[in-house]
């Protein structure tokens, strides 16, 4: 659709997920008390990163710089605490001592926020708090700047894809664990009647997928990436002799990926005294239905593939049944364009 006139962006937000290994982007219209998807995209980086995210953008075709961004990685981390009752500028005010004793790191590299998530009994509260490094947020305004956008907030992943799986229509009782699988990481939280406890980036995606393939055939990871690129893009479709030769290096990391998972999940279950009942995943790996039934094993617990875009609105501009194969990709993207911001 680029060349077009650009369409208007009142209550539009757009929204852009910068990954290691693709951009995303959407545009959602907020005018109606249901949201709307108007368009989306996605772009390999490959190597120049600007030009991607200009691209990203430029797909949309909505006249509007301002754009909800995401930091995730080991620079970001959230934490859970609990504290007593307070009111909000106590809060603000005791906030930075909070988090001298819970983040490693410096408090003048980093960049603080907090909510409060619930009141609890003998007069606390529950508390989550974020700190991402000054450093990475420079870069993320510095890469949106020189594609001539701005950011009109960031958020973390871990809290998009929350924000994205509270919208969307799937069974929320019980305890959830959501496992979003990406390129270069994945994201864990564990949420209870629509509140979260635990949030956290593991580093192990598809990335470690590439370097298994390129040891394994001793080529370079650019190689690699292309072979891994065709075989999980046509994962299901493949013979049964290909899927064997995929599947290996594919199921090493997964296993890898679900000891970490376990881990998360018995800290919660010995933290809180009950079972994180099942489990929803989505990202780029999670796509192939291989990776489903793989993890469902790994993790003993009832597991399904999600769909961030149930409960929105489709343009009827967009090929929906192209999208609905997409759709596990972009928890993330989704879960920022649901922000309402001014």
């Amino acid at each position: 659709m680029q060349g077009l006139a650009k369409k208007s962006s009142k209550d539009v937000q757009i929204a852009l997920d910068i990954g290691s290994y693709s951009i995303k982007a959407a545009a959602i219209s907020h005018a109606k008390p249901r949201p709307l998807l108007l368009d989306y995209s996605i772009v390999s980086i490959g190597d120049n990163i600007i030009k991607a995210i200009s691209q990203a953008y430029d797909e949309l075709n909505i006249a509007k710089t301002k754009v909800v961004a995401s930091v995730s990685g080991g620079m970001v981390i959230a934490r859970y605490i609990h504290l007593p009752s307070m009111s909000d500028e106590e809060l603000e005010g005791a906030i930075r001592f909070e988090a001298e004793k819970v983040i490693p790191y410096n408090m003048d590299d980093v960049q603080l926020d907090f909510a409060k998530i619930e009141d609890l009994d003998d007069n606390k509260m529950r508390v989550v708090m974020v700190a991402a490094k000054k450093d990475l947020i420079e870069i993320q305004i510095r890469m949106l700047s020189e594609a001539g956008l701005e950011p009109a907030i960031f958020d973390a992943d871990l809290f998009a894809v929350i924000n994205a799986f509270m919208n969307a229509d799937v069974d929320k009782s019980g305890v959830c664990g959501l496992l979003n699988i990406g390129f270069h990481k994945s994201n864990l939280s564990v949420i209870k009647e629509g509140k979260p406890y635990l949030s956290r980036d593991i580093e192990i995606g598809g990335r470690n997928i590439v370097k298994i393939i390129a040891d394994n055939l001793s080529i370079p990871e650019k190689e690699a990436l292309k072979i891994f690129q065709d075989k999980l893009g046509t994962f299901d479709t493949l013979t049964e002799d290909d899927r064997k030769v995929a599947e290996a290096p594919i199921a090493d990391v997964l296993s890898r990926l679900a000891d970490e998972a376990v881990l998360s999940f018995d800290f919660y279950e010995n933290q809180h005294s009950n079972n994180v009942s099942k489990i929803f995943i989505s990202g780029g790996m999670s796509i192939p239905k291989f990776v489903e039934g793989f993890l469902k094993e790994a993790l003993g617990r009832d597991l399904q593939t999600w769909n961030p875009i149930t409960n929105i609105d489709i343009s009827e501009d967009i090929d929906s049944n192209k999208l609905m194969q997409l759709a596990p990709q972009l928890a993330v993207v989704t879960g920022l364009a649901l922000r309402k911001t001014k």
